[in-house]
């Protein structure tokens, strides 16, 4: 009786830390980094408008907006949007609506995970691209 529970536990000991193994490794080997600018939805789904840029916005004389940072600042506090990474192929959600607040309209270095299905960043560091 006692070598039976013992194998059960060694048996489940051995399974606890493969599937820790495979989550450590496999978050790992899902993080991604990306270069691109932080934008607003509103602006990069042509939301308001008709050239997926902050440009459109100008030319029209939207009150307040007068470049990429003020137009992105007033399309997510004012008027619904949310914070993405703009790229050159790409735009990709972000699940941290905080931090990239402070690079709006500024191209950036984003590292985090991806949801392919979602195209959501799941983000772990937003920082200034070099120039």
């Amino acid at each position: 009786m006692k070598k039976s529970v013992s194998c059960a536990i060694l048996a489940a000991s051995v399974v606890v830390l493969a599937l820790a193994s495979y989550a450590l490794t496999s978050g790992k080997e899902n993080v991604i980094t990306l270069n691109g600018a932080i934008s607003d939805s509103q602006c990069a789904f042509n939301v308001h408008s008709d050239s997926h840029s902050h440009k459109w916005m100008e030319k029209q004389g939207v009150y307040g907006v007068k470049d990429d940072k003020s137009c992105t600042m007033r399309c997510v506090k004012e008027m619904g949007g949310r914070y993405v990474l703009v790229t050159k192929k790409t735009v990709y959600h972000l699940d941290d609506q905080t931090r990239p607040e402070k690079f709006a309209g500024s191209n950036v270095k984003v590292t985090g995970t991806l949801d392919a299905k979602q195209q959501t960043l799941h983000v772990l560091t937003i920082e200034a691209e070099k120039p």
